[in-house]
């Protein structure tokens, strides 16, 4: 099991430098508010601010991709064949035509 220091939000103002040396030695911190999670702090710095940004970015993309997925699943449309696939794509089209015409 992953293990993460928690703190609460108030400690952000009141105590700025613990929460530094904190995540320096953890690196994450739990952010919660009312004692619920509420964020996550990692460390960053000039030289790697823009990956971790992009990791982020891609985190938050893979966390969507396996909703959307578990929905489908749900749905059964993990079970369609191709033939049913595109015609579902020729509605959706023939709708988005209809929509928004041409000309």
């Amino acid at each position: 099991m992953l293990s993460m220091k928690f703190i609460p939000s108030r400690q952000l103002s009141a105590r700025p430098g613990k929460v530094w040396e904190d995540l320096k030695r953890e690196g994450a911190i739990v952010v919660t508010k009312d004692g619920i999670p509420f964020g996550i702090m990692v460390p960053t710095s000039d030289a790697t601010m823009v990956e971790d940004v992009e990791e982020l970015v891609f985190s938050r993309a893979r966390k969507a991709l396996r909703a959307i997925q578990s929905e489908a699943s749900r749905k059964g449309l993990d079970r369609l064949i191709p033939e049913e696939i595109d015609a579902e794509i020729r509605k959706a089209r023939a709708r988005r035509r209809d929509k928004y015409p041409r000309g």
